[in-house]
């Protein structure tokens, strides 16, 4: 299928946004959602995609109390994405995901929480930004897909809408300077 348009809203677990719902082009309903801890445990820190038409998906881990690029981990289909996350330094779009799955590669771009974000592979482009503002639900996300896109590339880029991508983020290349030295992680965040 190529080029066409989506639109995900919010979801809500009470009153709380949990994730995001809604019919993508002939691959039918998708949800992806992050489910909660019970009380007195830890966050589960993970985001879970589903959809009869869409491979079984899940990112899990990271740093913080929800699901991370920082340290996370993404299945498809039962099988491990390799992620590499290159910064060639702290300015916008200098930052970037690239991921392997089976013999795909990706490009993955966010310039932050509620903003573009774009996957990519050969012929093929998946984007995602702020929609329009719906009273007591919140603002939808708009997907635009460009290319044959198929259903493990929307998996992936619609999984990824509920996951820190602050990693990717200019602001969170600052904010990780100095949590990298006093926390001892080894990454490089373009800051010499």
């Amino acid at each position: 299928m190529s080029d066409f348009e989506f639109e995900l809203e919010p979801l809500h677990d009470g009153r709380i946004a949990n994730g995001y719902h809604g019919r993508v082009g002939k691959f039918g309903q998708v949800k992806v959602h992050s489910p909660f801890g019970g009380s007195r445990q830890d966050p589960l820190r993970q985001a879970i995609l589903e959809g009869e038409l869409f491979p079984e998906t899940l990112f899990s881990g990271g740093h913080g109390v929800v699901p991370s690029l920082d340290g996370g981990w993404l299945k498809v289909d039962g099988t491990l994405v390799d992620m590499d996350l290159k910064v060639q330094g702290i300015r916008k779009g200098s930052r970037w995901l690239e991921m392997t799955y089976r013999d795909r590669r990706f490009s993955y771009t966010s310039f932050g929480p509620l903003k573009e974000a774009q996957l990519k592979r050969k012929g093929v482009t998946v984007t995602l930004d702020r929609g329009r503002y719906i009273s007591k639900i919140g603002a939808t996300r708009i997907g635009r897909v460009e290319g044959e896109a198929d259903a493990t590339d929307l998996a992936i880029a619609i999984v990824l809408e509920e996951v820190d991508r602050s990693a990717l983020t200019t602001g969170g290349a600052i904010m990780a300077i100095p949590m990298n030295f006093l926390f001892g992680r080894g990454r490089d965040e373009g800051s010499g």
